[in-house]
């Protein structure tokens, strides 16, 4: 079954996963989904188009699940990272890589994670532990994502539009050393 909506979501510092989860208990919030490894792959033509007009497909293995997922910006400025998303559970990821290849579709980036899924009130919550540091992700109405930024001791200059690979760029950039993927150590659990 496939979902289409459009995402509104921010990314919150934490300086670790415990104080993390503990400031969303303390909100009120419950958890959904356990600690589950999450290893994404970004798809794009040779030419990076896909890359260059703010659009991303990604190949996403999170427990026992597969999902694809097509997103695109929203024009506008937003206090938000505000994007449309098309996305699908896939039965057969194998399958699914030897379609994207066979369309002309090649992997170019690979990150992966530890993911706790959470819900506050309407805001899907998360806590990723990756190899930048511990966020939290906070995706749902403007408002309620700002309501649960604050419950969580956050306001705006502390909320983070930029994407995982995004980041890892500036911090290589910052370093003088290529991004190249995002990976756990010792991460190729899902492989």
């Amino acid at each position: 079954m496939g979902m289409s909506r459009r995402e509104n979501e921010i990314k919150l510092a934490f300086a670790s996963p415990d104080l993390a989860i503990r400031k969303l208990h303390d909100g009120g919030a419950r958890e959904v989904h356990p600690r589950a490894f999450e290893d994404n792959v970004l798809y794009d033509v040779a030419d990076r188009a896909l890359a260059r007009s703010g659009r991303l497909l990604r190949l996403r293995r999170y427990g026992a699940a597969t999902i694809l997922t097509f997103k695109a910006p929203v024009p506008g400025e937003h206090r938000h990272k505000v994007r449309v998303e098309h996305e699908t559970a896939v039965a057969d990821p194998d399958a699914m890589r030897r379609i994207l290849e066979g369309l002309g579709f090649a992997p170019v980036y690979r990150y992966q994670k530890y993911r706790t899924g959470f819900l506050a009130g309407g805001v899907a919550a998360s806590v990723d532990e990756t190899p930048l540091g511990t966020f939290v992700e906070l995706e749902g109405s403007p408002d309620e994502v700002d309501r649960v930024a604050r419950a969580l001791g956050c306001d705006e200059s502390r909320y983070v539009l930029l994407t995982y690979r995004e980041l890892q760029e500036r911090e290589a950039a910052a370093r003088g050393v290529p991004a190249g993927d995002l990976l756990m150590p010792g991460g190729d659990e899902s492989r």
